[in-house]
């Protein structure tokens, strides 16, 4: 029996729940790893090599998943790539047991394919999602980090203490095999998209999309920049703050998930409602541009104090507070970054967001690998936090002055 395809709701709705899988599927090790130390006598450094080696990956096919969105459509990047990462989900487990360096070959292998989702569903909201309503699609995209971050820090204890954590990788794998089951057949091709939304078609930029041009553009720097400094930041406190929980203030591992999420759970409501905001300043003739400076300049300067704040710390409770201050203002990126690519290239969305999220990706592999180094070194989590805080500033200095929202490409 042949499925009716989805519209352009449909679109978006399925493309947020791959994204949400994609992050509970990545973030499981973050929790799992506590357990994995311990049996299997892992230092902080093969700790944070184990974490960063996703990321590593992750770099891989950023750029040609993007250019190849931007030709043949999302539908079948975004398919395979979720297919493929979850089966190397469901491996985890036989891959520690084999060895350290195998579970690295084999979480390199699923940031690979994770790798493609954000290019792809760039590409697909911007054949679908017409420009007045495209902040809080992406709004709703990006509350999967922090939203697959609540549930992988719910759920991902709760199977471990309910069978192992070897469960919790069998079970988010297998989540991800469903959805491709349901996305091959549901989902209709770009040529549907363009017959149905002809407003989102872009018009020719000024100049050519060539590798030549696209580095020479200040803004497309300025945004490149971001990002990573963005990236470093979120997943600087995605991979590390159980552990830090854990170490630093005693926490139990039984209750690190539920106090891990609260920061979260701001952004999962937070980053929407700031996309639809900004959605709506736009369209009531508010200057874009300031609104894309003002919102990133929030987003990097409130995670640089709050990083600072974190030395002054004297409870747990103290810790919470501040994380769930830098996680509210950070979800003010969505209005500056990232809708960026969009603005500058919206024909190419795709392979732009793909180059940027390979840099961004860099950062993220850097921020987990560093934080793991830094402590091996040293124990100190205020050189880890500090250092973070600087490239925040820079970050947001480097945005404030170079971004622009005229479509080039």
């Amino acid at each position: 029996m042949a499925f009716p395809p989805v519209g352009r709701r449909g679109v978006v709705f399925l493309a947020v729940i791959a994204a949400y899988i994609c992050l509970i599927d990545r973030l499981a090790m973050s929790i799992a790893v506590i357990p994995m130390v311990e049996a299997y006598g892992w230092s902080p450094t093969d700790q944070g090599s184990v974490m960063s080696a996703f990321f590593v990956g992750y770099v891989v096919l950023q750029l040609p998943a993007g250019w190849l969105s931007d030709r043949i459509g999302g539908k079948w990047v975004l398919g395979l790539g979720v297919l493929l990462w979850s089966l190397f989900t469901v491996l985890t487990p036989p891959a520690a047991a084999a060895g350290i360096g195998v579970l690295i070959v084999c979480r390199f292998l699923m940031g690979v394919f994770e790798s493609v989702t954000w290019p792809a569903v760039y590409n697909l909201f911007s054949c679908w999602v017409p420009l007045a309503q495209r902040g809080f699609a992406l709004g709703l995209l990006n509350s999967a980090i922090a939203g697959g971050t609540v549930i992988a820090m719910l759920a991902t204890p709760w199977l471990i203490d309910r069978w192992s954590w070897q469960a919790a990788f069998y079970v988010y794998g297998i989540l991800g095999l469903l959805w491709s089951a349901v996305w091959f057949p549901l989902i209709p091709n770009r040529s549907a998209a363009i017959e149905q939304h002809p407003s989102t078609v872009a018009t020719a930029g000024v100049n050519a999309f060539t590798p030549r041009n696209v580095l020479a553009s200040s803004s497309v720097r300025a945004l490149f920049f971001a990002h990573f400094c963005t990236n470093w930041v979120v997943y600087l406190a995605l991979a590390w703050s159980p552990t830090y929980l854990v170490q630093a203030w005693g926490v139990t591992l039984a209750d690190v998930g539920l106090l891990a999420v609260v920061p979260f759970l701001i952004s999962v409501v937070a980053t929407p409602i700031v996309g639809k905001w900004a959605d709506h300043l736009i369209v009531t003739g508010h200057d874009r541009l300031r609104i894309r400076k003002v919102m990133q300049t929030v987003a990097l300067g409130g995670a640089g104090v709050s990083f600072v704040l974190l030395d002054f710390a004297g409870s747990v409770e103290q810790v919470i507070l501040i994380l769930c201050f830098s996680n509210l203002l950070v979800s003010a990126s969505i209005a500056g970054f990232g809708s960026n690519p969009i603005d500058l290239a919206p024909s190419y969305a795709g392979t732009l967001y793909g180059a940027s999220n390979t840099l961004a990706s860099v950062g993220s592999a850097g921020a987990v690998f560093f934080a793991g180094l830094v402590l091996d070194l040293t124990g100190s989590w205020a050189m880890v936090f500090d250092s973070a805080a600087v490239l925040c500033v820079m970050g947001a200095a480097v945005f404030w002055r170079w971004a622009s929202v005229e479509q080039e490409f």
